[in-house]
């Protein structure tokens, strides 16, 4: 729905037909898809002008052919924002990733240059290689480059480094973890710590349970809102569940926070406190204990990840004896298939 052009006798919007000037394949449907975007941004931010677009169709479709459009990186990443929020709700989630992944390397960009190929690539440069620095830098520049449309590939220069790299060294034995949970003398803490144990929870969602689902054998949790939602957890091991005494009323840290990333780092602040494991740590034992209890992809739903995702992150720690123990299980399933007679 667009504003009446200019001399228009209409005096309401209404829907009208914008001619870009490219063929219909593939990449003019790309570009199409592009100039859709801007168009809503800039209605949203009240900027559209029917002289820009009118004075430059058919010949160009793309903004950034446009003299009259201010070209510096603030305008950009104001238009990016409004349309990163517009296709997705603005909650606490979703403002924490805008934060987190967006904005804080956004922050490095000199807002009052005209944003281009030089720009992105001195955000990218601006971060020591094989990092999780610069493969975030390549991920928002693309991101940025692609809304913009600026023809480059920063893919190049984003290096090897895994955001699910797991370190061997790290990872407690389950002997440690219920070591430590004895140790923990803060009865919350110590609830708070047995609960990311046996059910393999992020930091935050120990704080979003809905804690009557551990009363009934075998104690199944079910996580009310984490990063990728509600979910169910089965219990392993289910003898801590039932040592440990889950199943009991008891009460977790009065822990306050804006969001997520706030009560997730209260919880690495106690874990620290009380010279434990990173709190993630728990979370990588978990994934890796249920590589014996059942299959990966349903080990993945559980932890809310991807069947690619959670391949990627835990593949490696299948060895030898995890394949000899699945062997095994499978082997002596009374309902495994068996050969032709």
């Amino acid at each position: 729905m667009l504003p009446p052009k200019p001399r228009s006798k209409q005096n309401k919007f209404s829907q009208q037909m914008i001619s870009l000037g490219v063929f219909c394949n593939g990449a003019g449907i790309r570009k199409a898809e592009k100039e859709a975007q801007r168009l809503s941004s800039e209605l949203a931010l009240n900027k559209f002008d029917w002289n820009i677009w009118l004075n430059n169709a058919p010949r160009s479709g793309s903004l950034r052919d446009r003299a009259s459009v201010p070209e510096n990186v603030s305008y950009w990443l104001e238009l990016f924002e409004k349309d990163y929020f517009n296709r997705r709700e603005r909650n606490q989630k979703s403002e924490t990733t805008w934060k987190v992944e967006y904005q804080s390397m956004f922050k490095r960009l000199p807002f009052e240059e005209k944003l281009s190929d030089r720009v992105l690539l001195e955000l990218v440069f601006s971060t020591q290689p094989d990092t999780r620095q610069r493969k975030r830098a390549v991920m928002m520049a693309n991101a940025l480059a692609k809304f913009a449309n600026i023809d480059i590939d920063l893919k190049p220069y984003q290096g090897n480094y895994n955001f699910n790299q797991v370190s061997q060294r790290e990872i407690p034995t389950d002997e440690q973890i219920a070591s430590w949970y004895q140790k923990i003398p803060n009865p919350g803490w110590k609830f708070a710590f047995g609960l990311m144990a046996a059910y393999g929870l992020r930091n935050h969602e120990v704080f979003n349970l809905d804690l009557d689902s551990l009363r009934a054998s075998p104690g199944h949790l079910v996580v009310l809102n984490g990063k990728t939602g509600a979910r169910k957890i089965w219990c392993l091991y289910p003898e801590w569940w039932h040592e440990w005494k889950l199943y009991e009323e008891k009460q977790l840290p009065d822990v306050r926070g804006k969001n997520n990333r706030d009560l997730g780092e209260r919880v690495t602040q106690a874990f620290r406190r009380y010279q434990l494991t990173k709190p993630y740590n728990l979370r990588h034992s978990w994934a890796i204990r249920a590589m014996n209890f059942m299959p990966v992809e349903m080990a993945a739903r559980q932890m809310g990840h991807s069947v690619d995702l959670h391949c990627k992150t835990y593949q490696r720690w299948i060895g030898e004896a995890h394949e000899q123990t699945m062997y095994e299980i499978m082997m002596n399933r009374k309902d495994r298939p068996l050969p032709p007679v």
